[in-house]
């Protein structure tokens, strides 16, 4: 899995709520690269919504690890060192 993908799939996540698309973006939580690992947790962080559930899932299936999940920051006091800003990458579209 490559980094363009991760970051396509994150946008329809991010924008259309597309579930597949979203769980391409956890699998890619197990990349061996750490770029691509690192681009799919700041994905994650950025979507409006629903992220947490999917990593449930998929920590539920067995498919990433709860070391994998913890470093994608939901928690108020999370040790990440990614942090969304007050900007979205994706702003929703316009009416």
């Amino acid at each position: 899995m490559d980094a363009n993908y991760v970051l396509l799939c994150g946008m329809v996540w991010a924008q259309f709520g597309e579930e597949d698309a979203g769980l391409e973006v956890v699998r890619a939580l197990r990349s061996p690269y750490e770029e691509v690992r690192v681009l799919a947790r700041t994905m994650l962080e950025q979507a409006t919504g629903g992220s947490m559930e999917l990593i449930g899932q998929a920590l539920a299936q067995n498919e990433i690890s709860m070391d994998m999940a913890s470093l994608c920051g939901f928690e108020n006091d999370s040790k990440s060192k990614l942090r969304c800003s007050s900007s979205m990458w994706f702003q929703p579209a316009s009416a």
